[in-house]
């Protein structure tokens, strides 16, 4: 029997199951269609955990297709936000498979960083093609400096952090922590419009949780 993933155990005991979009989504997605969405338009959300997104995406006007490795995501959000706008699929970052979709906005709120960097790399440079004329990315990953990866085991062939110690990223399985040089091989062919790193430090105890936000169009 094949062990359940980190994440397969934390959504199938209720964890991490968002009832409310993040701020940043919101904003993000008001800024550019505050008015609704065209007619046809086509969102992909990357490890859609609740579904909480997907949701307020649909509420907006978009279909969505949303997707997670987490076969316990994917029956929480179905059960918790039903909507006939939204497709749900169960499948991995390497085994997603847009078919003839064009999508419109790709939103990814740190999913793909808890993977690998040849994953992430493959992840979006494969989706290209799938991307509409003028399509929106918002994608966010973990930054270098993050105090988590000081607490984690560096596996060189996955180029990516696991075992944590300690901290957010105990239990939370790989994951990748960013420089600057490795967004540029990722979204080569995109364009960077927006490249931020926001850090929130505990002034106590000195843990810096630190995050990349970029916002990327297609021409």
């Amino acid at each position: 029997m094949t062990r359940p993933s980190t994440w397969e155990t934390i959504y199938a005991q209720g964890g991490q199951l968002n009832r409310y979009p993040y701020s940043e989504a919101v904003s993000y997605f008001m800024r550019r269609w505050s008015r609704g969405v065209p007619e046809g338009f086509i969102v992909l959300d990357v490890g859609c955990g609740s579904g909480v997104h997907s949701a307020f995406f649909a509420s907006h006007g978009a279909r969505v297709m949303a997707f997670d490795f987490s076969a316990a995501a994917i029956e929480a959000a179905r059960r918790m936000f039903p909507d006939p706008a939204i497709t749900y699929q169960t499948a991995s970052f390497d085994g997603f498979d847009p078919g003839q979709t064009q999508f419109h906005f790709v939103f990814d709120r740190l999913a793909t960083t808890h993977s690998s960097l040849d994953r992430v790399e493959r992840f979006y440079q494969g989706l290209r093609p799938a991307l509409a004329p003028a399509a929106q990315v918002f994608w966010q990953g973990y930054d270098w400096d993050n105090s988590g990866r000081a607490l984690g085991t560096f596996d060189a062939e996955k180029q990516c952090w696991r075992d944590f110690s300690g901290g957010v990223f105990e239990h939370l399985g790989p994951t990748v922590f960013f420089q600057e040089d490795d967004l540029e091989r990722i979204f080569q062919g995109y364009r960077i419009d927006s490249k931020r790193i926001i850090s929130d430090r505990d002034v106590v105890s000195g843990y810096c949780h630190s995050y990349w936000m970029l916002e990327l169009s297609v021409a």
